[in-house]
């Protein structure tokens, strides 16, 4: 069945969920876990194929955990988890180019921040994508280097300057499931593929549409290993 066919089945003390529930379940899961996923995906691959460095430790480290049939092989939750360089390079993609580039939020109540009073109930936007390209923060910030999240690196940084998939009572709900999922994707994809840069011509150009996208995709060469 599709998902629509499972919702539009699905009922609570007997009663069927409202138009208005059904909307956001698949707002939820197309948009939020969809969209989000395929565009880190998009940016991580253009990353990959513009440092051979990168992408060979990433190789490396999949025949060392995954094994010499990483090609075939069935992927565990603890595979998956002991894929610590590949996390990194995951991190360091959405650092530079955060799924979602901006958060709403709502006080709770009255704050004073930075000598700036804010009331309870006003409205105001994050910028996540500023926040993650901070030269103050990531020094360098246009230049892709997973070692910025390694554990040394990472305990050094201040708390929420890196919030990809937001924080607090209202993070997302599926960020741990899009990690593995995201894993999952380039473990197939590397151990399969080199993955190779396109001419000058085809340079990274990004967009927001709710979320942040390439403009036009983003052009990579695939050969197979």
């Amino acid at each position: 069945m599709t998902l629509l066919d499972l919702l539009l089945n699905v009922t609570i003390d007997g009663k069927p969920l409202s138009d208005s529930d059904i909307r956001e379940e698949v707002d939820t899961f197309m948009f939020a876990g969809h969209d989000t996923t395929t565009s880190c995906i998009s940016f991580a691959a253009y990353y990959l194929s513009r440092d051979a460095t990168v992408q060979q430790r990433v190789y490396d480290e999949i025949l060392a955990i995954v094994g010499p049939d990483a090609k075939t092989q069935e992927l565990t939750y603890g595979t998956l988890q002991e894929l610590k360089y590949l996390e990194m390079v995951i991190k360091e993609t959405l650092r530079i180019n955060p799924s979602v580039p901006i958060i709403g939020r709502r006080s709770a109540g009255d704050m004073l921040i930075d000598g700036v009073t804010i009331p309870k109930g006003m409205d105001f936007g994050i910028l996540i994508y500023a926040l993650h390209n901070d030269p103050e923060l990531y020094p360098e910030p246009a230049r892709f280097n997973p070692e910025r999240f390694s554990e040394e690196a990472s305990e050094k940084r201040q708390p929420y300057s890196y919030i990809p998939f937001s924080v607090g009572a209202r993070n997302c709900i599926g960020q741990r499931y899009a990690m593995l999922e995201i894993k999952t994707m380039f473990v197939k994809l590397v151990a399969n593929y080199r993955l190779l840069p396109c001419d000058e011509r085809n340079q990274l150009r990004i967009k927001t549409d709710m979320t942040l996208k390439p403009v036009d995709g983003s052009f990579i060469k695939i050969v197979p290993r």
